[in-house]
């Protein structure tokens, strides 16, 4: 068994729960500098669905710009806010 863990992504609906601010935060800590797009999610799963990754099993595929490597991300977000006075 396999998971995929996506970063966050933009939809309709998270607008009303203010997600754009979130989305900021993880472009600022990602290490790629950006957010990751709906058709990398849905690739990184396809690439899972399919034989080319018959020989990976109990993992999780992080697909998130970098954002789990670095490794403890709240105490960072904690530090992006103080930063910009939030």
């Amino acid at each position: 068994v396999n998971a995929l863990s996506a970063g966050p992504l933009q939809t309709i609906s998270g607008r009303g729960a203010g997600v754009d601010q979130m989305l900021g935060l993880y472009e600022a800590m990602a290490p790629l500098g950006r957010n990751i797009t709906h058709d990398e999610a849905g690739k990184s799963g396809t690439f899972l669905l399919s034989d080319m990754s018959s020989g990976i099993t109990g993992e999780i595929l992080h697909v998130d710009a970098g954002y789990n490597a670095m490794g403890s991300p709240g105490r960072m977000l904690d530090k992006i806010k103080a930063a910009q006075g939030a």
